[in-house]
């Protein structure tokens, strides 16, 4: 593993701020909310295929874990929800249980994919000075399908979720980090060299939202790297998926069949991200960006919120759980789009 090489104080990083093993609150609420997650994942693994006695097995370990965790970490010292989640990943597997939202990312990959060709050709026939905010809207609606957060995850249980449905809980602006013009603004002044983007959930987030993004970014840096995990975790997409989308993608357009666009894996197999930890392949992509994108909000929030990078950053999610609202002074079902300039472009000037 390597460290992400455009972090700015790589000694002082943490990828989450908060110590559950002496923040008390915050601990009860996530070993409650992996708790209520799970019934959601074996729902998902039983819809699967997965037997009784699989799902009966993993909530047996899912509570034998949650019981160690109950008052600090077992043995003491520091622990987050990094650490959470590696453990949910350990009982899961040991069940059987991998990729328990497989057919519902494929659903919405599908119904994604039907929809891209309208969404590109909307975009594309918008006045010029519409089309980063339709971008922006398009990853903030795709940014809904989260199976991790109770707020989402039985809408999209039930079934397909219309793209239209996303824009509509799309609040209007001004967001509650609302730096849209700000983010487009230098963007079309530096022109930067290379772009990395953070990908979060399948479905429409990657097809109608990371997509149009990587392509809007394209036609103003040479190049762009898409990162995604190397393994399952809930409905993220992994960088295998975000490939077999992108392929899927250039019937649409061929553009995306260019080799400007780059899609590695991230090293990790989870909703959150640990910048000092990553792929190596990442890291070598990644060396030369002078934008780096956090889409959604495990890895752009609950993670990576404090983080500075040596290049210019855009966070992008929507608000979906009321302790991470509260974390940043936001209410459940706002929108965030924070950009922030690296430390040495304080004086570019904007057009």
């Amino acid at each position: 593993m390597a460290t992400f090489p455009l972090l700015l104080d790589e000694g002082g990083y943490r990828a989450t701020t908060s110590d559950l093993g002496v923040d008390a609150d915050a601990r009860g609420y996530w070993l409650a909310a992996f708790r209520s997650q799970l019934e959601v994942q074996l729902e998902a693994a039983a819809a699967q295929g997965a037997a009784a006695a699989v799902c009966d097995e993993a909530r047996r370990g899912l509570e034998a874990m949650l019981t160690r965790f109950r008052d600090g970490a077992p043995g003491g010292g520091r622990f987050d929800l990094l650490v959470l989640d590696a453990w949910r990943r350990r009982v899961l597997r040991r069940a059987g249980i991998v990729d328990e939202f497989r057919h519902i990312k494929q659903r919405e990959n599908a119904a994604a994919l039907a929809e891209l060709p309208a969404w590109l050709t909307r975009i594309d026939s918008a006045a010029p000075a519409e089309r980063w905010e339709l971008i922006v809207r398009g990853l903030l609606a795709g940014n809904l399908f989260d199976m991790g957060a109770a707020e989402t995850a039985d809408r999209f249980a039930a079934g397909v979720v219309p793209a239209a449905d996303g824009h509509a809980r799309v609040p209007p602006r001004p967001w509650r980090y609302d730096d849209l013009p700000e983010a487009e603004a230098w963007i079309e002044a530096a022109r930067p060299a290379a772009a990395v983007i953070f990908a979060d959930n399948a479905g429409a987030d990657a097809v109608l939202g990371v997509l149009p993004l990587a392509r809007w970014l394209h036609r103003r840096v040479t190049r762009v790297v898409v990162a995604a995990n190397r393994g399952p975790s809930l409905n993220d997409v992994t960088a295998a998926e975000l490939e077999d989308l992108r392929d899927a993608a250039t019937k649409t357009d061929p553009e995306f069949a260019g080799s400007w666009l780059e899609i590695v894996d991230s090293g990790r197999t989870a909703p959150l991200i640990d910048l000092k930890r990553v792929s190596a392949r990442l890291a070598a992509a990644a060396a030369d960006a002078e934008l780096c994108v956090l889409l959604g909000m495990g890895r752009g929030i609950e993670s990576n919120w404090d983080a500075r990078f040596r290049c210019a950053s855009l966070r992008i999610a929507m608000v979906k759980d009321p302790h991470v609202a509260r974390k940043i002074g936001a209410s459940v079902g706002d929108a965030v789009c924070r950009f922030e300039r690296g430390p040495d472009d304080a004086t570019r000037p904007l057009l």
